[in-house]
């Protein structure tokens, strides 16, 4: 297969996942929110998807190769889990349409493993997904200014959401995007990416900054004091810990401006229905992305109208995985992230600068696990944010020269 072919096709399919809250448009839940994009627009989207990872498929079957173990186990456990619930679940058709998304995230996984240390595969899936977030990242701060659109710009309150219609969802995009910009900085030696990454990686903050998302700033903070603990700096990790630890408790306790006053108490029992619906399903759960569905029948007293966004995920990742999947979800999801922790420390032992860009994916990783403390969607997360950048992290591990192979 033609190289140049295979790296365009990865580098799009990376940039499309990154922009699944716009695959609303096709989902069966309640319309809530502005959307940016009607059903066509969706489906390409999708179908670009599509189209992406028969490239790497047919790619892929020409190697004939041996999938690591470390993705098998991850892929594995996660699939298997997701099948189980789909088949058990309230909705078998929807629990198959996301079974059959997560396939094909699966094979854009596996092919960045494989191919990744290919020129031009690394330089050009860094290049697009880089250039695609600044401009992105710009758009939205340009909406927050002009404030438009008008109704985007209300309903979150003068927070910047952009493309992603939410604050916090682009605040989660924020996060991985600022952690690899910042990782591909440290280690790109051609001035263009190099460049490139820095200036993204100043864009995602002050786009991070302008979310005035609590749980956003919180990750990214746990994310600093990873990557300090990492690098051996002890004393910079206590003290970004101690900042951590403080900035919780104030941003807990105090008021945020740009925030509904209402919402802390909105999410108090949002967070109740999502505990109900983990007890009620509590082995396979109700099946994925069924959660709306069952909202109504344990929807607690003061709680979001069904139908409305309070009503579509307990705002929890591991409430919504846990309600989604059962404890068959969560114990996957836990063998998955240990066979990934273990793999990228296995690496990265005694090569520091190697580790750089994967120790930075994997910051931006933790980030948005925190911030899923407080919002996030359990298997939405796990099919387009954990299965592309896990690989994304164990290829830059696997080969930590690609970046900066020449063609």
């Amino acid at each position: 297969m033609n190289k140049n072919l295979l790296a365009i096709a990865l580098a799009a399919a990376f940039a499309v996942v990154q922009f699944y809250t716009s695959w609303a448009a096709l989902a069966p839940t309640p319309p809530v929110g502005y959307l940016f994009v009607g059903r066509a627009g969706a489906a390409i989207l999708v179908a670009t998807l599509v189209v992406c990872a028969a490239i790497a498929g047919v790619a892929l079957l020409g190697e004939r190769a041996p999938v690591d173990g470390t993705s098998r186990l991850i892929l594995g456990a996660w699939l298997g889990a997701t099948l189980l619930s789909a088949l058990l679940g309230f909705d078998p058709r929807l629990g198959a349409a996301v079974v059959a998304v997560m396939a094909l995230c699966a094979i854009v996984h596996l092919a960045l493993r494989r191919f990744y240390g290919r020129a031009p595969v690394a330089r050009t899936l860094f290049f697009v997904y880089l250039a695609v977030g600044a401009a992105v990242s710009l758009t939205a701060l340009a909406m927050v200014v002009l404030r438009e659109p008008a109704e985007l710009y209300a309903l979150n309150h003068g927070r910047a959401a952009g493309v992603f219609v939410t604050a916090n969802q682009f605040a989660s995009y924020l996060l991985l995007l600022g952690y690899t910009a910042f990782g591909v900085a440290l280690v790109a030696r051609d001035r263009a990416l190099r460049t490139l990454a820095a200036g993204t990686t100043a864009i995602a903050v002050v786009a991070l900054v302008a979310t005035v998302s609590r749980a956003g700033w919180i990750g990214a903070v746990a994310a600093a004091v990873f990557l300090l603990a990492t690098a051996h700096r002890r004393w910079s990790a206590l003290a970004a810990g101690a900042v951590l630890v403080i900035a919780i408790g104030g941003l807990l306790a105090i008021p945020v401006a740009r925030h509904d006053p209402a919402d802390s108490f909105n999410r108090i029992a949002t967070a109740d229905a999502g505990i109900r619906a983990a007890e009620l399903f509590p082995l396979t759960g109700s099946g994925p992305m069924t959660y709306w569905r069952i909202y109504p029948n344990i929807r607690p007293p003061n709680g979001a109208e069904p139908g409305s966004f309070g009503a579509l995920h307990p705002h929890d990742v591991y409430l919504s995985l846990a309600g989604d999947t059962g404890v068959v979800g969560l114990l996957a999801f836990a063998a998955g992230a240990l066979a990934f922790g273990r793999a990228i420390a296995h690496l990265a032992r005694g090569r520091a600068a190697a580790a750089r860009l994967p120790l930075a994916i994997c910051a931006g990783l933790l980030a948005t696990l925190v911030q899923g403390l407080f919002d996030t969607v359990g298997i939405v997360q796990m099919t387009y944010v954990w299965i592309p950048y896990t690989a994304l992290a164990l290829a830059a591990a696997d080969c930590p020269r690609a970046l900066n192979e020449e063609p």
